[in-house]
């Protein structure tokens, strides 16, 4: 296993590449600041929606859904789970919604107890409450990249690499569906370049099918697969080098789709 520092970022920002000062451009899965699992990159969020401001304003408030979260004795969806939440950390962050980020908080630390690790991440739950109290959102920022990186570091301590990879893969899928969402309803050319993933989502997809089956097993799995090869097909570049705006609301309906079994399962 390759190890780095996480200093990637989700879909966006200097150290993936994918947003310079003129506007994004596309990922570089060769670029030696990447995050790697096993013998791929898998993004994680750290600065994504802070760095989607050079796309102008948009509508982050109308992605922030307060959803219930039913606790099961699947670990494997636990592990999405608590990527999915601290992505949408991100999302609430974004939107300055202050009850939603105080939620997440407590999510996070309920999720991280499911995981076993509770108590490693109180004290970035407990920040992550106060920063948002007092509109400190780069502390928010800080302290939810942490509360995720503990998280795996606890999960590569105890050897559970396909938790790790499935935090990851939560995160990912996270921001991608709120990107999706943003630009379908208001697309433009240069924004959809940020959705032009395909050699990205075809390690994801190959990592997740790479992982021991008992950590894969059952109908939310079967579709988590099936939407990855989905998305790999989706995620091209036109004749005009986009990613054209059908393809980006399909995306958006994927994505939609599966964070939805992944809270509902």
């Amino acid at each position: 296993m390759k190890n780095a520092l996480v200093t990637s970022l989700l879909l966006a920002g200097t150290s993936l590449g994918l947003l310079a000062q003129d506007g994004p451009a596309s990922i570089n899965l060769n670029d030696p600041n990447n995050v790697f699992v096993e013998e791929s990159v898998i993004p994680i969020p750290l600065e994504i929606f802070s760095s989607l401001d050079k796309l102008g304003p948009r509508d982050w408030a109308g992605q922030v859904a307060d959803r219930a979260i039913q606790l099961n004795a699947n670990r494997s969806r636990t592990a999405m789970l608590f990527g999915l939440v601290v992505s949408e950390g991100f999302i609430a962050v974004q939107a300055k919604e202050k009850e939603s980020v105080r939620r997440i908080g407590r999510e996070v630390l309920r999720l991280a107890g499911s995981l076993g690790v509770e108590s490693e991440v109180q004290e970035h739950a407990n920040s992550i409450i106060n920063g948002a109290g007092t509109g400190d959102w780069e502390m928010v920022r800080s302290e939810l990249d942490k509360t995720r990186q503990t998280v795996i570091n606890k999960m590569k301590e105890l050897r559970d690499d396909e938790l790790v990879a499935l935090v990851s893969l939560g995160g990912w899928l996270g921001g991608t569906e709120a990107l999706a969402a943003v630009l379908k309803e208001d697309y433009s050319a240069e924004a959809s370049d940020l959705l032009n993933q395909p050699d990205l989502v075809k390690q994801l997809k190959t990592d997740f099918n790479g992982l021991p089956k008992r950590a894969r097993r059952g109908a939310l799995f079967t579709q988590v697969s099936q939407t990855l090869a989905h998305l790999e097909s989706l995620m091209k570049s036109d004749a005009n080098g986009q990613v054209s705006k059908g393809n980006v609301i399909e995306i958006s309906l994927a994505t939609k789709n599966l964070v939805a079994a992944i809270y509902e399962s």
